[in-house]
Protein backbone atom coordinates (compact mmCIF):
# COMPACT_ATOMS: atom_id res chain seq x y z
CA UNK A 1 0.00 0.00 0.00
CA UNK A 2 2.94 2.42 0.99
CA UNK A 3 4.07 2.45 -2.94
CA UNK A 4 0.20 2.90 -3.98
CA UNK A 5 -0.02 5.79 -1.99
CA UNK A 6 3.58 6.87 -3.00
CA UNK A 7 2.96 6.85 -7.13
CA UNK A 8 -0.17 8.80 -6.15
CA UNK A 9 1.80 11.58 -4.38
CA UNK A 10 4.06 11.81 -7.32
CA UNK A 11 0.71 11.94 -9.65
CA UNK A 12 -0.77 14.42 -7.45
CA UNK A 13 2.24 16.38 -7.61
CA UNK A 14 3.28 16.41 -11.07
CA UNK A 15 0.77 16.53 -13.26
CA UNK A 16 -2.19 18.02 -14.07
CA UNK A 17 -3.83 14.78 -14.98
CA UNK A 18 -6.74 14.20 -12.29
CA UNK A 19 -5.63 12.10 -9.73
CA UNK A 20 -7.98 9.39 -9.05
CA UNK A 21 -6.68 8.92 -5.48
CA UNK A 22 -5.34 11.96 -3.00
CA UNK A 23 -3.60 11.07 -0.06
CA UNK A 24 -0.63 12.13 1.69
CA UNK A 25 2.08 10.92 3.82
CA UNK A 26 4.88 12.87 4.86
CA UNK A 27 7.04 9.84 5.83
CA UNK A 28 6.60 8.72 2.22
CA UNK A 29 8.86 11.75 0.18
CA UNK A 30 11.80 9.42 -0.34
CA UNK A 31 9.55 6.55 -1.43
CA UNK A 32 7.53 8.75 -3.71
CA UNK A 33 10.71 9.91 -5.69
CA UNK A 34 10.79 6.64 -7.09
CA UNK A 35 7.59 7.46 -8.92
CA UNK A 36 8.39 10.38 -10.15
CA UNK A 37 10.32 9.02 -13.35
CA UNK A 38 7.15 6.78 -13.96
CA UNK A 39 5.35 10.29 -13.71
CA UNK A 40 7.82 11.22 -16.91
CA UNK A 41 6.64 7.96 -18.55
CA UNK A 42 3.07 9.00 -18.46
CA UNK A 43 4.06 12.59 -20.21
CA UNK A 44 6.75 11.06 -22.58
CA UNK A 45 3.50 8.51 -23.67
CA UNK A 46 1.57 11.42 -24.16
CA UNK A 47 3.77 13.66 -26.19
CA UNK A 48 4.31 10.82 -28.14
CA UNK A 49 0.49 10.44 -29.18
CA UNK A 50 0.29 14.09 -29.69
CA UNK A 51 3.30 14.14 -32.05
CA UNK A 52 2.17 11.35 -33.62
CA UNK A 53 -1.55 12.97 -33.82
CA UNK A 54 0.24 16.15 -35.48
CA UNK A 55 2.45 14.32 -37.68
CA UNK A 56 -0.92 12.85 -39.55
CA UNK A 57 -3.14 15.91 -39.65
CA UNK A 58 0.46 17.42 -41.21
CA UNK A 59 0.53 14.35 -43.44
CA UNK A 60 -3.14 14.95 -44.59
CA UNK A 61 -4.24 18.58 -44.49
CA UNK A 62 -0.84 20.35 -44.20
CA UNK A 63 0.67 21.35 -40.60
CA UNK A 64 2.55 24.84 -40.59
CA UNK A 65 5.84 23.85 -38.06
CA UNK A 66 5.08 27.10 -36.10
CA UNK A 67 1.79 25.39 -34.63
CA UNK A 68 3.09 21.96 -34.16
CA UNK A 69 5.78 23.72 -32.61
CA UNK A 70 3.83 26.21 -29.86
CA UNK A 71 1.50 23.01 -29.06
CA UNK A 72 4.59 20.82 -28.16
CA UNK A 73 6.39 23.79 -26.53
CA UNK A 74 2.74 24.21 -24.48
CA UNK A 75 2.28 20.47 -23.48
CA UNK A 76 5.46 19.73 -22.03
CA UNK A 77 4.84 22.23 -19.70
CA UNK A 78 1.22 22.52 -18.81
CA UNK A 79 0.88 18.60 -18.19
CA UNK A 80 2.90 19.58 -15.11
CA UNK A 81 1.00 22.73 -14.27
CA UNK A 82 4.22 24.71 -15.07
CA UNK A 83 5.50 23.38 -11.79
CA UNK A 84 8.89 22.92 -12.59
CA UNK A 85 9.29 26.89 -14.09
CA UNK A 86 8.73 27.96 -11.08
CA UNK A 87 11.84 26.35 -9.75
CA UNK A 88 13.53 27.29 -12.78
CA UNK A 89 12.70 30.78 -12.47
CA UNK A 90 13.22 30.71 -8.06
CA UNK A 91 16.58 29.62 -8.91
CA UNK A 92 17.73 32.27 -11.64
CA UNK A 93 16.61 35.04 -9.55
CA UNK A 94 18.56 33.62 -6.43
CA UNK A 95 21.88 32.20 -8.61
CA UNK A 96 22.09 35.43 -10.85
CA UNK A 97 21.61 37.86 -8.04
CA UNK A 98 24.94 37.28 -7.20
CA UNK A 99 24.45 38.03 -3.63
CA UNK A 100 25.56 36.54 -0.33
CA UNK A 101 24.61 32.58 0.38
CA UNK A 102 21.84 34.18 2.88
CA UNK A 103 20.34 36.20 0.63
CA UNK A 104 20.03 33.80 -2.34
CA UNK A 105 18.06 31.72 -0.16
CA UNK A 106 16.03 34.26 0.87
CA UNK A 107 15.27 35.23 -2.73
CA UNK A 108 14.81 31.42 -3.24
CA UNK A 109 11.53 31.51 -1.01
CA UNK A 110 10.60 34.71 -2.28
CA UNK A 111 7.29 34.46 -4.39
CA UNK A 112 7.91 38.29 -6.29
CA UNK A 113 9.67 37.29 -9.88
CA UNK A 114 12.56 39.26 -10.58
CA UNK A 115 14.27 40.29 -13.47
CA UNK A 116 16.39 37.47 -14.20
CA UNK A 117 13.78 34.58 -14.11
CA UNK A 118 11.69 36.82 -16.48
CA UNK A 119 14.61 36.76 -18.92
CA UNK A 120 15.54 33.14 -18.09
CA UNK A 121 12.08 31.90 -18.83
CA UNK A 122 12.11 33.98 -22.00
CA UNK A 123 15.33 32.24 -23.28
CA UNK A 124 14.08 28.86 -21.95
CA UNK A 125 10.73 29.21 -24.25
CA UNK A 126 12.23 30.75 -27.82
CA UNK A 127 14.98 27.73 -27.32
CA UNK A 128 12.29 24.95 -26.97
CA UNK A 129 10.26 26.51 -29.52
CA UNK A 130 13.29 26.81 -31.91
CA UNK A 131 14.18 23.06 -31.10
CA UNK A 132 10.82 21.61 -31.45
CA UNK A 133 10.62 23.45 -34.64
CA UNK A 134 13.60 21.41 -35.87
CA UNK A 135 12.57 18.19 -34.65
CA UNK A 136 8.46 17.50 -34.09
CA UNK A 137 8.68 16.02 -37.47
CA UNK A 138 11.89 14.18 -37.85
CA UNK A 139 12.69 13.03 -34.60
CA UNK A 140 12.11 9.53 -33.68
CA UNK A 141 8.84 9.36 -31.95
CA UNK A 142 10.35 7.40 -28.88
CA UNK A 143 12.49 10.05 -28.35
CA UNK A 144 10.33 12.29 -26.66
CA UNK A 145 9.13 9.30 -24.30
CA UNK A 146 12.80 8.86 -23.14
CA UNK A 147 13.38 12.73 -22.75
CA UNK A 148 10.81 13.50 -19.68
CA UNK A 149 11.85 10.52 -17.95
CA UNK A 150 15.82 10.69 -18.05
CA UNK A 151 15.41 14.25 -17.02
CA UNK A 152 13.17 12.88 -14.23
CA UNK A 153 15.68 10.20 -13.55
CA UNK A 154 18.15 12.21 -12.83
CA UNK A 155 16.64 14.81 -10.68
CA UNK A 156 14.99 11.90 -8.48
CA UNK A 157 18.52 10.66 -8.14
CA UNK A 158 19.69 14.30 -6.83
CA UNK A 159 17.02 14.59 -4.76
CA UNK A 160 17.82 11.31 -2.69
CA UNK A 161 21.56 11.99 -3.05
CA UNK A 162 22.27 15.23 -1.73
CA UNK A 163 21.85 17.19 1.59
CA UNK A 164 18.66 19.48 1.08
CA UNK A 165 18.79 23.19 2.15
CA UNK A 166 17.96 24.09 5.67
CA UNK A 167 14.60 25.17 4.15
CA UNK A 168 13.53 22.44 2.16
CA UNK A 169 10.47 20.27 2.72
CA UNK A 170 12.83 16.92 2.00
CA UNK A 171 15.03 18.00 5.23
CA UNK A 172 12.94 15.37 7.10
CA UNK A 173 13.64 12.92 5.12
CA UNK A 174 17.47 13.17 4.71
CA UNK A 175 17.97 11.33 7.71
CA UNK A 176 16.53 8.16 6.44
CA UNK A 177 19.71 6.72 5.15
CA UNK A 178 18.93 3.31 4.85
CA UNK A 179 15.64 4.28 3.23
CA UNK A 180 17.43 6.79 0.49
CA UNK A 181 19.92 3.83 -0.82
CA UNK A 182 16.94 1.58 -1.18
CA UNK A 183 15.14 3.73 -3.19
CA UNK A 184 17.69 4.91 -5.16
CA UNK A 185 18.13 1.67 -6.40
CA UNK A 186 14.93 1.01 -7.37
CA UNK A 187 15.59 3.61 -10.07
CA UNK A 188 17.98 1.70 -11.97
CA UNK A 189 14.96 0.10 -13.19
CA UNK A 190 14.06 2.99 -15.30
CA UNK A 191 17.49 3.27 -16.65
CA UNK A 192 16.10 -0.64 -18.21
CA UNK A 193 13.77 0.69 -19.28
CA UNK A 194 15.17 3.49 -21.16
CA UNK A 195 17.90 0.71 -22.94
CA UNK A 196 14.93 -1.07 -24.23
CA UNK A 197 13.20 1.99 -25.51
CA UNK A 198 16.92 3.19 -27.40
CA UNK A 199 17.15 -0.55 -29.18
CA UNK A 200 14.03 -1.62 -29.37
CA UNK A 201 12.03 -0.57 -32.32
CA UNK A 202 12.45 0.80 -35.94
CA UNK A 203 15.11 3.89 -37.36
CA UNK A 204 17.82 2.25 -34.80
CA UNK A 205 20.77 4.42 -36.71
CA UNK A 206 18.73 7.44 -36.09
CA UNK A 207 18.28 6.53 -32.57
CA UNK A 208 21.88 6.17 -31.46
CA UNK A 209 23.03 9.63 -32.41
CA UNK A 210 19.83 11.40 -31.09
CA UNK A 211 19.82 9.65 -27.89
CA UNK A 212 23.86 10.27 -27.60
CA UNK A 213 22.53 13.79 -28.23
CA UNK A 214 19.86 13.90 -26.06
CA UNK A 215 21.46 12.26 -22.97
CA UNK A 216 24.20 14.56 -23.09
CA UNK A 217 22.14 17.19 -22.82
CA UNK A 218 20.42 15.75 -19.83
CA UNK A 219 23.95 15.43 -17.91
CA UNK A 220 24.19 18.76 -18.55
CA UNK A 221 20.87 19.70 -16.49
CA UNK A 222 22.47 17.42 -14.22
CA UNK A 223 25.90 19.77 -14.18
CA UNK A 224 23.46 22.52 -13.88
CA UNK A 225 21.48 21.04 -10.91
CA UNK A 226 25.27 20.40 -9.31
CA UNK A 227 25.85 24.33 -9.93
CA UNK A 228 22.28 25.37 -8.51
CA UNK A 229 23.79 23.01 -5.41
CA UNK A 230 26.99 24.76 -4.77
CA UNK A 231 25.39 28.16 -5.27
CA UNK A 232 22.39 27.86 -3.13
CA UNK A 233 23.56 25.81 -0.21
CA UNK A 234 22.28 22.14 -0.91
CA UNK A 235 19.39 20.71 -2.81
CA UNK A 236 15.89 21.36 -2.98
CA UNK A 237 11.93 21.11 -4.61
CA UNK A 238 13.39 24.31 -6.53
CA UNK A 239 16.57 23.18 -7.67
CA UNK A 240 14.98 19.77 -8.77
CA UNK A 241 12.83 21.84 -11.38
CA UNK A 242 15.42 23.60 -12.12
CA UNK A 243 17.13 20.68 -13.10
CA UNK A 244 14.66 18.94 -14.99
CA UNK A 245 13.99 22.00 -17.26
CA UNK A 246 17.74 22.86 -17.81
CA UNK A 247 18.24 18.73 -18.96
CA UNK A 248 15.06 18.99 -20.95
CA UNK A 249 15.89 22.44 -22.99
CA UNK A 250 19.79 21.15 -23.46
CA UNK A 251 18.45 17.51 -24.72
CA UNK A 252 15.94 19.12 -27.29
CA UNK A 253 18.81 21.29 -28.30
CA UNK A 254 21.05 18.25 -28.66
CA UNK A 255 18.02 16.34 -30.37
CA UNK A 256 17.96 19.65 -32.50
CA UNK A 257 21.65 19.36 -33.57
CA UNK A 258 21.62 15.58 -34.03
CA UNK A 259 18.46 15.08 -36.83
CA UNK A 260 20.11 17.67 -38.77
CA UNK A 261 23.55 16.08 -38.93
Amino acid sequence: MRYVIAFFMAWGNFLTLPCPYKRWDGKLKNLMMVFVPLVGVIIGVLWMAIIWALRVLDMKYGLPDSVAALICTFYIFAICGFMHLDGFMDCNDAILSRRPLKDKQRILKDSTVGAFAVVMLGFLFMAWYASMIAIWDKAPLRMFFILPVLSRLIASNDVLDYKPIGHSQYVENYEAKSERKRCKRYLGIYFVLIALAVVMGPELKSVVPMFAAAFAGILLGGVSGAYGRWQLGGMSGDIAGYEICCGEIFGVLGMAIAVNL
